[in-house]
């Protein structure tokens, strides 16, 4: 068991750095957010003009960076700040795991004081206390509020209330608390009318989900902070993010690069194939079920069969024509007389509609223009075995009531 333990743990990788596929990770830059982020620095910029607190809402769906878009913008507003002589600080609060308002200061108060007991304080004690911190400090703060549909649903919007009350009395009006709401809905839906009202309607950045070449700008920026030179084709970079694009989501893209590059240590290789990429989708999710292969005809099994032979040597696409050749020589296989080619062509449009495969147009590092097909839900050598044996039932039942005719 110890010999089995040791194997595995100084084993070769190809990772030198897993931390940039961590979800925590923070890049230097983010890719495809340029715009917010700037948007973001024209919000705040009143901060170092002599302007006491400001507060934007940042909204989107899962995997489009709102949380990273968030703390690179407050790493690098302090950091401009100090530049300019301004003291500026900033505090994360996931309010998932804080959904209270008690909860929420305390690591607020620990952010700023290294430590700060979790209970004896009242909500009032613990406000004074982040006065006197930032009077003393001579500091402005921003506070992230990480997923805060989730505190306004669980506690209300006392907290947001007290956050952009906060720098209202007379004798406290040169350091305040900004506030960032970080939500996949436009939270001021879930707040009164006095919590709203400080919320002005043109401080709210929306992010869209990822379009395919940031997303494959996003793999590149991973696979070169973690991975070893050489370990990651761009091809198979490519198949990552067209598998992410599905739902625009650079969350799905990470997640698929660190089990692919799991998948490639159990192996022992050297690389990350794109057949490790589709085994890392179908362990995420995938959409390729055994039903939906039993449901398929004779000549659409036969199709997708001629695809993923030709998938099989780890290759990310093929083109339609080397797969119409592969489709015709699994009809001879079988027996069968291949369809045509505008025949074939339905077949593959429908299996796409199915969610068994993926077509698109050819870019670079093909001649001329043409249509290149993928698998990303299932390794081409898996869909092979599986189909083989389909293929091998349905042949043996034809048999047998061929027969018992």
């Amino acid at each position: 068991m110890q010999d089995i333990l040791e194997e595995e743990l100084r084993g070769p990788t190809v990772l030198k750095d897993p931390k940039p596929l961590g979800f925590d990770y923070l890049p230097a830059d983010l890719p495809g957010r340029e715009e917010q982020l700037r948007a973001l620095a024209q919000l705040f910029r009143p901060l170092l003009q002599g302007a006491v607190a400001n507060h934007a809402i940042l909204t989107g769906p899962v995997g489009v960076g709102k949380t990273a878009l968030a703390r690179r913008f407050c790493e690098d507003f302090v950091r401009v700040a100090g530049k300019q002589g301004v003291s500026a600080a900033y505090a994360q609060v996931n309010c998932r795991r804080r959904p209270s308002t008690t909860a929420a200061l305390t690591h607020i108060l620990g952010s700023l004081h290294g430590r700060f007991p979790d209970r004896g304080f009242s909500v009032v004690e613990m406000l004074e206390s982040l006065h006197r911190k930032l009077e003393t400090s001579e500091t402005r703060l921003l506070v992230i509020l990480d997923e805060a549909d989730v505190l306004l649903r669980r506690s209300g919007p006392e907290l947001i209330y007290l956050l952009t009350r906060f720098n209202e009395e007379e004798r406290r009006v040169a350091h305040g608390v900004s506030l960032l709401l970080v939500s996949q809905e436009d939270v001021r839906a879930l707040l009164d009318e006095a919590s709203a009202s400080t919320l002005k309607l043109t401080h709210h950045v929306a992010l869209p989900r990822y379009d395919q070449p940031t997303l494959q700008a996003i793999a590149h920026q991973r696979v070169e902070l973690a991975f070893h030179p050489g370990c990651v084709a761009e091809e198979v970079e490519e198949l990552v993010a067209d598998i992410a694009a599905e739902k625009g989501s650079a969350r799905l893209a990470i997640e698929v690069l660190e089990g692919a590059a799991r998948a490639a240590d159990a192996e022992r290789s050297r690389e990350v194939t794109a057949e490790h990429v589709r085994a890392a989708k179908a362990e995420v999710e995938s959409v390729v079920t055994l039903q939906k292969l039993q449901e398929l005809d004779l000549h659409r099994s036969l199709a997708l069969l001629g695809i993923a032979r030709a998938l099989r040597g780890g290759a990310a696409f093929v083109i339609t024509g080397d797969a119409e050749r592969n489709y015709q020589a699994a009809c001879e296989e079988a027996g069968e007389e291949p369809r045509g080619h505008t025949q074939y062509w339905t077949y593959l449009k429908s299996l796409e509609a199915s969610g068994l495969l993926d077509t698109k147009r050819s870019g670079k590092g093909h001649a001329g223009t043409t249509t290149i097909i993928s698998l990303h839900d299932i390794p081409a050598k898996v869909l092979e075995e599986r189909l083989v044996a389909l293929l091998a039932s349905a042949k043996a039942a034809a048999a047998t009531q061929d027969e018992a005719a």
